[in-house]
């Protein structure tokens, strides 16, 4: 993701640089990728407990054919007694994919370049800037996941573009062990997000930003955000900060899109860690410091049914594929793995309750590698360009080379021990 780091640093070496002139020189840094290579990378991982802290223990995968791993979390809420009240059962399945895009240019150094936090590097998969995570909360019948897309501009800087954005997805899926789901209303002294008490992606999200600052390992950096966390009830809850954002599909239909949040064109919302000497140098050259706080989410609430397909994703999918292309991707593979049907007399497509869905790690794979393909293609005008060209007024033609990643959630419903065959 390009970041306004970037831009303000150019704009202050160059004055007279021109935006045709920015979006010229990063298609340069990525004119010749290689296409034989494998589309997709996963990793294998398991969740463990370790100092009573939940998470998730990633490998990097030994061959180029690493399997994808799915990871399926049983969730249950009991309701009242009585006939007009039913247990609701619900299950997430859910499989990441991601691939991360070629760098050819060196990291320059300068002065104020701070070492990465290397504690952890050789456990992280190798999707780039991109990070994501998903664990079971803590005695609850919640799941919590999330994508986090590192701001790429502070490797031209000298700093690690993957150290904070990686950090910060290690930190919610160990502070999942922690998180309390109650969604009482409390109030807090020290913190001014009084209502992140009831809205427990807030709480993972403000709890991890202020973890990985106040540690003092990562010295510098920033990413976006989304982040959601799935009830046993059915209920989803979200906090997206930034451009990577996610979908509910639905009885082949987009039932949300999530809308994301920008300064001005490419240059979203974004937590950060910047140090002072950047903080005094884009004073100096008129350059902004993006520092927005976990508070300036945008919150949203959603009732999940039997049959949905959650789509978690950052900005390398969505700058690549319309939304129209995720859907016809959804559909395709829902219906071919038999977890939608489609009525013959009316053409409607519904969710199909005869049997435990597969195919969330295909599905997966299949739009990391269509946003793949789109990104490299110099002729056909993705999302990002139709914006650029927009907004812009320049010529940038073809997709976005990004990093990619793609996490996806189905959502089974069980009552009374059976799948809900038609809500």
């Amino acid at each position: 993701m390009p970041a306004p780091t970037r831009f303000s640093l150019l704009v202050a070496a160059y004055p007279t640089i021109t935006a045709a002139l920015l979006f010229a020189f990063r298609r340069l840094q990525y004119q010749y990728p290689i296409l034989d290579r494998i589309i997709t990378h996963q990793t294998q991982a398991r969740l463990f407990q370790h100092n009573a802290a939940a998470g998730l223990a990633i490998t990097a995968p030994t061959t180029n054919a690493a399997a994808q791993y799915t990871a399926q979390i049983s969730q249950s809420a009991t309701g009242a007694s009585g006939a007009s009240m039913a247990t609701n059962n619900f299950q997430y399945s859910i499989s990441p994919s991601y691939h991360a895009k070629d760098r050819h240019l060196v990291a320059r150094k300068y002065s104020g370049s701070v070492a990465a936090n290397s504690g952890k590097r050789t456990t992280r998969p190798a999707s780039g800037e991109d990070s994501f995570f998903f664990n079971k909360i803590r005695e609850s019948e919640s799941v919590a996941l999330g994508v986090i897309d590192g701001v790429g501009g502070w490797n031209e800087i000298g700093v690690d573009a993957t150290d904070f954005s990686h950090s910060l997805a290690e930190a919610m899926a160990e502070l999942t062990a922690k998180l309390s789901t109650d969604t009482s209303a409390k109030s807090d002294e020290s913190n001014s997000i009084v209502s992140k008490f009831s809205f427990p992606p807030l709480v993972l999200l403000d709890a991890a930003y202020n973890a990985i600052r106040n540690s003092g390992k990562v010295k510098a950096g920033g990413s976006t955000a989304c982040v959601g966390v799935a009830h046993g009830n059915g209920t989803l809850q979200a906090a997206n900060l930034g451009d990577s954002g996610f979908f509910i599909f639905r009885d082949g239909k987009i039932h949300y899109m999530s809308i994301p949040q920008t300064h001005y064109f490419n240059a979203p919302y974004q937590l950060a860690i910047i140090p002072q000497k950047i903080i005094e140098q884009n004073a100096r050259y008129g350059g902004k410091n993006f520092d927005d706080k976990p508070s300036d989410a945008n919150l949203s609430t959603h009732k999940l049914k039997h049959g949905d397909v959650v789509l978690f994703c950052t900005d390398g999918v969505l700058d690549n594929l319309l939304p129209s292309d995720c859907l016809r991707i959804v559909n395709e593979e829902m219906i071919s793995q038999g977890n939608w049907i489609v009525d013959r007399r009316s053409g409607d497509i519904q969710a199909s309750g005869e049997r435990q869905y597969s195919g969330v790690d295909s599905l997966a794979k299949r739009l990391v590698s269509a946003a793949f393909k789109a990104s490299i293609d110099p002729k056909t005008d993705g999302p990002f360009a139709i914006e650029a060209q927009r907004q812009m007024k320049v010529l940038y033609k073809g997709g976005k080379p990004d990093d990619i990643t793609a996490l996806v959630m189905f959502v089974h419903q069980h009552i009374g021990g059976k799948t809900q065959e038609k809500l």
